[in-house]
């Protein structure tokens, strides 16, 4: 059966707007096309390994030969040999404006903002730095205290969409640094005037004035930020959590938590590292200086950024943010996400290993490690992970779905569904977004024939999410398989068909139930288009090979039995299709509604 199964378990517990207001995320789209106005020269395509080796260590070569290596390593992905070779371009020719941009560029988004920095110097030197050197070098000055010489570079910056919220937000922490309160106040104003900024700068202005003492400042800011965000992003919640914590407030801090479930973060993590903060102790997570501002700020222009996907500038900005506060965990959850994107999912996991235990971003940390270790096909180890933190955390189905996921994946439906009902258990009180526990325990259960429970599951999915095409479109294709419901079939088959006009599995149901109830010539327009969208389909290929028999295009219903049998179907299917082929099909047996009652009889066409 094919199935339009779109809910990847990345989507579903790990990458939620940790950073983002929800205006933040309308936000990015004005930010995206200004990135590379920013960088000054075109971002390379390029993705960090951070340390896999796929070419050996520089070797002396001439310049034109450095340089073709850095290009081939780009597009093999690998930015650490890529920037060795062009610094080794850069040596034979250390004039070259061009490629000392290419090589910071290189180094910054690897991580190595030491070297870009002295790239960048360079670059300054030259008469023409990018925006980022001028960037990079406002932050190396600010991480030494050089607050004055940071507001320079700061100042330097080119007018543009981006800056004109990145620099209002540092120059902000800049003046914090300086104890110009007044001028962080004003600064921090700049982006609160911003349509889709005001819970942004809200969040840096209650930051700032704790630092300040101001503690009637930053009390109204964060009331303001969570009643202006409607619906807080973690990350404010936390940050507010924590604000009163550390201001002795222990209850007002448990009302902001209490709003949001358990399942959103570490019950117990989280009550450790608040009452280290009602006790007065340090506390990781805190902003405790200018630069962990200044890492902030880097960090929401990174998480707006990387809603693009595959944009660089948000490696970069993650990275800067790392270089201001070294173990920001929110940064390093970001950078761990966008090399997991890239397919470096040995890196994203060294780099989710080091998010410390005492974090309340630990466990989404564990989360992504096993997200990891599933894709690099360690599936036992991702397994006993997410075991250990089911065990962590007693009341969170999340880590039971995940290891239902896998074990569905896998095809190992019994204990798939093992770790589904425990899961399930779980849960309390549904919610709307439970639908895809339901909907994927209903698939591991209909695959094992337990029709009844798998049934229930589905339509339990279905009712918290009514409109939702892939559950539509699954239990529509097993009614029409079993042939019941057939009009309640066809009809949530056409209305998933209306939501998704592009999926080649929901328009290959409907095509399915149309040949199923003796419309052939229908169905055929129906399942030629399933085709179109999935080729490489076998079971859809076969209905459409399936449907020419009906209508007499013989030739090329055997044309299409050929082609299923030449994309690695499922046993049963294999012998279906050679049967066919020796013998053609036989009469046709058409599914019929009753008239009068549920239920269908079956009608040999004459």
């Amino acid at each position: 059966m094919p199935i339009a199964l779109k809910v990847r378990r990345s989507d579903m517990v790990a990458r939620g707007p940790i950073g983002l207001t929800r205006g933040m995320v309308m936000a990015a789209v004005v930010l995206a096309p200004v990135v590379t106005g920013l960088a000054g020269c075109q971002t390379p395509a390029i993705d960090a390994p951070h340390g896999s080796a796929s070419l050996s260590q520089p070797m002396p070569v001439s310049i034109a030969g450095s340089y073709l290596v850095a290009r081939q390593a780009y597009k093999l992905r690998d930015l650490g040999h890529a920037a060795s070779y062009f610094e080794v371009a850069l040596n034979e020719d250390p004039e070259n404006q061009a490629l000392i941009k290419r090589t910071f560029l290189t180094e910054l988004e690897y991580g190595s903002v030491p070297a870009a920095v002295t790239l960048a110097e360079r670059g300054v030197k030259g008469g023409a730095p990018a925006p980022f050197m001028l960037l990079t070098l406002a932050l190396n000055q600010a991480k030494a205290g050089n607050w004055a010489a940071a507001e320079d570079f700061l100042l330097r910056l080119p007018q543009s969409r981006l800056n004109q919220i990145l620099r209002p937000l540092l120059a902000g922490w800049v003046a914090v640094g300086q104890a110009d309160w007044s001028g962080a106040r004003k600064s921090f104003a700049m982006v609160e005037a911003l349509s889709g900024f005001e819970v942004l700068a809200l969040l840096h202005s209650g930051q700032a004035a704790r630092l300040e003492g101001d503690l009637t400042t930053a009390d109204t800011a964060f009331q303001s930020a969570l009643e202006k965000s409607g619906s807080p992003p973690l990350r404010l919640s936390l940050a507010a959590a924590l604000f009163y914590a550390s201001t002795q407030r222990p209850e007002k801090s448990g009302q902001v938590l209490a709003k949001r479930s358990e399942r959103d973060y570490d019950a117990l993590g989280v009550a450790a590292v608040l009452k280290r903060a009602t006790a007065g102790q340090p506390v990781p997570g805190l902003v405790g200086s200018a630069s962990d501002g200044m890492a902030e700020a880097l960090f929401d222009i990174a998480s707006a950024l990387q809603r693009e996907r595959g944009n660089n500038a948000a490696m970069i900005m993650a990275q800067l943010a790392l270089y201001m506060r070294p173990g920001f965990p929110l940064a390093q959850l970001l950078v761990g996400e966008i090399l997991d994107d890239r397919r470096h999912h040995q890196a994203a996991l060294n780099i989710y290993r080091r998010i410390s235990t005492e974090s309340a971003y630990h466990s989404m940390a564990q989360l992504r490690a096993a997200s990891s270790l599933q894709d690099l096909e360690r599936i036992e180890e991702s397994i006993a992970l997410l075991k250990g933190l089911a065990n962590r955390r007693s009341t969170d189905p999340t880590p039971w779905t995940r290891i239902g996921d896998m074990q569905r994946t896998a095809k190992r439906w019994s204990a798939a569904i093992d770790a589904y009902d425990l899961a399930v258990a779980r849960i309390g009180s549904v919610q709307a977004r439970d639908w895809t526990l339901f909907y994927t325990r209903g698939i591991a259960l209909e695959r094992t024939q337990n029709w009844k429970r798998a049934e229930a599951d589905f339509l339990k999915a279905l009712e918290l999410a009514p409109n939702q095409p892939y559950v539509m479109n699954y239990l529509g294709y097993s009614w029409t398989e079993q042939g019941i419901n057939l009009k309640q079939a066809e009809g949530m088959i056409q209305k998933a068909v209306n939501l998704r006009p592009e999926d080649g599995y929901i328009i290959d149901s409907l095509g399915w139930i149309l040949y199923r109830t003796g419309r052939f010539m229908e169905a055929v327009p129906k399942l030629e288009r399933a085709v179109q969208l999935r080729p490489n389909d076998p079971t859809i290929n076969d209905h459409l090979g399936d449907a020419y028999w009906r209508v007499d295009r013989r030739i090329e219903a055997r044309f299409q039995w050929r082609r299923a049998l030449s994309m690695d179907p499922e046993p049963e299917l294999v012998s279906e299709i050679e049967s066919k082929l020796k013998q053609g099909l036989p009469p046709p047996v058409i599914l019929r509604e009753h008239s009068k009652k549920v239920g269908i009889r079956r009608v040999p066409d004459a």
